[in-house]
């Protein structure tokens, strides 16, 4: 007899498995200067195995930890058969882009600085201007 595991409880697996990734990384890297955010259809029951992939945003005051980090993040996904899109947040480009994963409930560290804030404040201004632009 063959349990049908519920989309809700992979998605609730994925999640513990995140948090499993977290420990790993902040044993490797410790865990200031640098935050991870995970975002898109991972989180959620419209994540399709072998279609979606994880979406990754990586904030870090140093670029080479986030290119050490990223190809960690690579790695380890590819292994899994997960594919990844995973990308540097660049405070000087403010983008609208950026607000998904800003707000992101999934993060690795509570590395959060000031500038990061206003960063994210700004980037949603830019959705907001963005939105008022194309409803005319």
């Amino acid at each position: 007899m063959s349990m049908q595991i519920s989309e809700k409880d992979k998605a609730v697996n994925r999640l513990y498995e995140l948090l499993s990734l977290q420990k790993k990384i902040e044993q490797q890297f410790g865990d200031c200067d640098y935050n991870i955010f995970v975002f898109g259809s991972y989180l959620t029951t419209n994540y399709i195995e072998g279609k979606s992939d994880i979406d990754i945003a990586i904030y870090a005051e140093d670029f080479k930890v986030y290119q050490k980090l990223a190809l960690y993040l690579e790695e380890y996904f590819n292994q899994k058969g997960i594919s990844s899109d995973i990308f540097y947040i660049d405070i000087t480009v403010e983008a609208p882009f950026y607000c998904a994963p800003l707000k992101s409930k999934v993060q690795f560290t509570d590395y959060f600085p000031e500038k990061l804030v206003d960063f994210q404040r700004k980037c949603q201004n830019k959705l907001e201007e963005t939105k008022r632009r194309m409803a005319g």
